[in-house]
This record gives C-alpha cells, structure tokens and sequence, in this order.
C-alpha cells in the first residue's frame, strides 16, 4: 500500500473524530474586546480544538471500489480499438462503425486506437468499469467517452497505461444532452488507477459529470477550452497527479439546482493548474484536507485588471460611504475590467483548509470564499493583483504558514479572527481589513459587510456578534502595509502572539486603524507598529497590558528600534523597513510608572508608561 494510500485510510478515521468538534466558542464581549472566553487570558490550544474543521468527512466521500483502482480480469471483455474494425464484440456490447456501445454491467478492458470514434454507456441502472490499457481516441466533435445513463461508471487506468483522448472541432448535438466534453457522464463517474491520461479538448471541457465526479488515483494531463475537470453534484479527490490547463476554471463544480451540492472536496494531490478562470472554483463548500497545489489563475497578479479607486502612492485613501447610522466609512471600491472571475481558489459557500502546499499566483484573490474561511494549517505562498485571503464573513486562522508577496489587501473579512500560525503580508493597502471593499466576481454577491451596524442606533447602544471585528489570538504576525497595517472597522482585540507593523509613512493611514465607535485592546502578546503619526490610534485604556506610543516629531528612516528599561535591559528590538515617525510598543515586560528608552535611528526618547 502507498505512503499517500496509507495516509488517506488514517484521514478517514481522523476526520471522522474531529466532526465531533463544535463551530466558534461561547464567549461574551466585554470591556476588554471581543474575547473568545470568559478566562482572563486565551488559551490557544483550545481556540484551536473548537474550531471548525469542514463539512464533509472522508469516509463518506469514497467507497473502497472508487478507492481500490483494480479490476478483475476474469469474465472482463476485451476490446481491441482499431480504425480498421473493432474486435470484441460480444453480449452487452454493440459495434456500429467505429462506435463502441455497452448496455450491460461488467468490466470492459480498451486497447487499442481509433481516429475518429466513440464509447458510448447506455446501461441503466448498471455499473460499469471501462478500463483503458493504452488506448488512443479521437472524436472530433463529441465526447469520446459517453455515458448517456447508469448507476455509476468507472473509468479505470491500466498500470502503466499512457492514454489519450481528444477532441478536435466543435461538439455537435447527437442526441438530447449536452454534450460538452471529452469524458462526458450523466451519471457518477469516478476514475482511478495507476496509469496517465491525457485529453485535448480543443472546443469544450476536459471530464463533465453531471452527478458527482470522483478521481482517486492517476497521472492526468488535460488541456481544455472550457473547464478541465467539472461536476455537477460534486468533484471529489483522493489522490492523484493533475496537470490542467483551461481557458475557464481548472477544477468546477456547480449546482443551481440544489444548494448543499456544488462542492469540491481533495483529500491529498499534487495539482499544477493553469486557468483564463479560476484555478478551483465551487458554487457550495470547498474542503481541502492535503496536497501540493501551484495554480496560476488569469494570468497572475501581474495580469490583474482588477482597478482600486482608491490606488494612490503609499497606499490609498478609501472611499466614503455611508453607513446605516448616517456615518461615513471608508469603502474601497473594485473593479474587474475583463468581467471574468480569476480567483485562485473560489467558494460560494465556506472554505475549509485543513493542509496542503499552495502556490497561488492569481489576478484576483488567492483564496476566496462568498461566506466563512478556516484555515487550519498548511503552507501558503500568495501573489494576487487584489487579497491575498478573502471572506465575505467570517475569516478564521487556526495554523498554518501564511506568505502573501504581492497583493492590494493580505487577508479580508466581515470578522478575522488569528488563533496561531505564523503570518507574512505585503499589501499596496491595508494588511488585515475587517469589512473590505465589494466584490461580485463569485456565484453570489458580496456579503453584507454592515449588518448588525443598523443596531447601533447610538454610541451606548450594545453591539450585536455580527459586528465587524477583529481577534489576535496568538501566533507570529508581520506586516508590510502601504495603507493601515491592521483596519478593524470594529473592535480590535489582541489577546497574544507577536504582531510586528511596518506601516504606512504617509499621514492618510496609520499602523494601526479601528472603528470609529469601536475600541482597541491590547490583552497580552508582544506588539510593535511602526508607521506614521498623522491619523495614529491610541489603544484603550480598559486593555489589560500597558501600551506605550511614541510620536517622534520627525520622520525616522528605516533601521533598529529598541526598546529598553531603566537598566538598559533589552524590551524589544525590531528592524524597522521603512521610514516612519510613530512607534506603538505593548509587551508583557511594559509596567505601569516605568520609565523606558526608545532608540530610533540614532536619536532616543524617553517615555513613560501610564
């Protein structure tokens, strides 16, 4: 059994124990920020446990026959494929010209080549496993596999197999379906095996199944006009080498019809996707437990057509719009000149990153969900031409490596909440925005990014939980911001971990940015918030750590700050990368009356905590 085979049986059981888990907590807010218990401090480890980790389990998403990728040789028929005839013809099984058709369950082994041919399924209520051992199709406009109906077929690759199906021109109408793809099903479809298939699909999709599409093993090499892999109900992974390259999305699942289905579930992989579209987009739910992914959607960052009204050097300043109260809010407003959406992973419904090695180089957003986000751990290196992490609801990060190189906004949501993880941003905008600007690229429309506001019909009204706001929790954060550093349109809360700002250096952002009837906590943790002085916030005075804030007069340029007590201990030192005039320092090691002395660029000041 393989290292990933192996791996996958122990994520059934795994999973299966972690659905127990519950979604969010039960804490209260209280003078001190959103807390996310009613301890006194935040116990990560159990943030963490109580989180989320998807929807589906593994167990449910396979059979051991879609796991299995083997077949029985014994009563199979064998069919040799060959322009001069077809061999095999047998019971269950019809040969007109060039064109194969099975009408009746068993195993059908393919060899063989046909230059301009077809397999047709038309077996109802049967299973049927078609098995290619080397074998070379062409069928120019349509599918060269059609199942027009059964229970469910499995298209099996031989060991050792190289395979290849293509179509050339554009599909022609054969019956009453759409037919729109080299593989296409109307019934569930899995492939599995060991073999490689490559398809070439000059005019349409790569493999449709209009019920739930399954892979669990294989090499796969598919070039398409349209989308590479797509399914109705489902796409469901398991395992398996993909090489994909599309005009539309790389990997597609969508259901108008039923929305708890649309969804795309991978359990490991290795995926190279290279997508006009989106590399992964679901209308529902996408969960991913592992794998290794470098997608490339819309031509990457650098092909952004994505504009920002609010682009301006240094970061810009962001629309004003008004807020149910009669208050103005600072809104960016986007724009996407192509009107195609080029995200590089997509849901409608909540997303679910519980591991995996992503490269994602996207003109829109890396990862993009229309409702909630948990990334529990994993390994992400991120280049958008807009956010790097987006939800349109609730964004929540348990663990995990997160780089974003290059983006207008790092992570985005109505909520954000940072349980642990260690987090590297570099954004033109703001690095973490609570709220953020609209966007109708997805199968829906953007959240309502002011609900619960309209509640707060004045300042001593309690806020609802759907406020927007914003929890540091723990683990190690660094940002490299043209615009706010951290831009809570609510509450910020920082209960821990190490937060580190490099702000903006002009007046019109600051490091640190917050609500206007919201407040700032500093709970524990270490922070440090290089950036300019001109709209810099204080933090508030009910915070549970002493924070000190330094306005220096001038402009400091980029190098050592550190901060040291009365005997010339060490507090902090941080390198700062940009030119700045205002430093925000909170530690646990700050104490109330003492008196520190803050380096900056050759020059000192002494500051007092009070």
């Amino acid at each position: 059994m393989s290292y990933r085979r192996k791996k996958l049986l122990a994520l059934f059981c795994a999973t299966a124990l972690s659905m127990t888990a519950v979604a969010g907590c039960t804490g209260a807010k209280s003078s001190t920020g959103n807390v996310v218990s009613s301890e006194t401090e935040v116990n990560a480890e159990e943030t963490v446990a109580q989180s989320e980790t998807g929807t589906f389990s593994s167990t449910d998403m396979f059979t051991e026959r879609d796991l299995a990728g083997t077949y029985e040789e014994s009563g199979a028929v064998y069919v040799t494929l060959s322009d001069d005839g077809i061999t095999g013809e047998t019971a269950g099984v019809a040969i007109n010209g060039q064109t194969m058709t099975i009408t009746a369950e068993g195993t059908y082994i393919f060899s063989g080549t046909l230059s301009e041919g077809q397999i047709v399924v038309d077996a109802d209520n049967a299973k049927v496993q078609i098995v290619f051992d080397n074998v070379d199709i062409t069928c120019a406009s349509s599918a060269a596999v059609y199942v027009k109906s059964a229970e469910k077929v499995f298209v099996t690759l031989a060991e050792g197999s190289q395979n290849t199906l293509r179509n050339t021109d554009e599909y022609v109408a054969i019956d009453d379906n759409n037919i729109d793809a080299v593989i296409f099903a109307k019934s569930d479809l899995t492939l599995n095996g060991t073999g490689s298939l490559t398809i070439v699909s000059a005019e349409g999709h790569g493999i449709v199944s209009k019920d739930d599409l399954k892979i669990t093993g294989g090499t796969y090499d598919i070039t398409a006009a349209g989308h590479a892999l797509s399914g109705k109900d489902s796409v469901r992974i398991a395992d398996g080498t993909f090489i994909l390259t599309a005009e539309k999305d790389g990997i597609h699942a969508e259901n108008a019809d039923d929305e708890e289905k649309g969804y795309i579930y991978i359990a490991d992989g290795d995926f190279a996707i290279t997508s006009d579209g989106d590399g992964m987009d679901a209308s529902n739910i996408v969960q991913i437990e592992d794998g290794t992914f470098d997608i490339t959607a819309g031509g990457g960052a650098a092909n952004s057509l994505k504009t920002h009204e609010s682009d301006m050097p240094g970061g810009g300043m962001s629309q004003n719009i008004e807020r149910p109260d009669g208050e103005n809010m600072p809104q960016d407003t986007t724009t996407d000149e192509s009107g195609t959406s080029t995200k590089g992973i997509k849901a409608g419904g909540g997303m679910y990153l519980n591991g995996g090695t992503y490269q994602i180089d996207s003109a829109d957003d890396s990862i993009h969900s229309n409702a909630n986000i948990t990334i529990a751990d994993g390994t992400y290196t991120l280049a958008t031409g807009d956010d790097g992490v987006h939800a349109d609801d609730a964004l929540t990060v348990n663990g995990g490596t997160i780089t974003v190189t290059e983006s207008y906004e790092g992570l985005e949501g109505l909520t954000v909440t940072i349980n642990d993880g260690t987090i590297d941003i570099t954004a033109r905008d703001d690095g973490i925005n609570t709220a953020g600007g609209t966007d109708q690229s997805g199968f829906g429309t953007f959240g309502d990014h002011f609900k619960g506001m309209d509640s707060a019909d004045d300042e001593t009204e309690e806020t609802t939980d759907n406020e927007m706001w914003m929890e540091l929790n723990g683990g190690y954060i660094h940002i490299l911001a043209g615009g706010d550093g951290v831009d809570s349109n609510g509450d910020l809360t920082i209960n821990g971990g190490e937060i580190y700002i490099d702000g903006p250096s002009d007046n019109g952002n600051s490091a640190i940015d917050y609500g206007d009837r919201s407040s700032a906590y500093v709970n524990g943790g270490t922070l440090v918030a290089i950036g300019s002085s001109g709209m810099a916030e204080v933090m508030s005075d009910s915070s549970k750590q002493k924070v000190l804030m330094v306005k220096l007069g001038e402009q400091m340029e980029a190098g050592n700050v550190v901060l040291t007590d009365s005997e010339g201990n060490v507090i902090v030192s941080y390198t700062a990368l940009k030119t700045y005039d205002c430093v925000i320092i909170s530690t646990a090691e700050v104490e109330s009356g003492a008196t520190y002395t803050l380096a900056t660029s050759g020059t000192t000041t002494e500051v007092t905590a009070e």
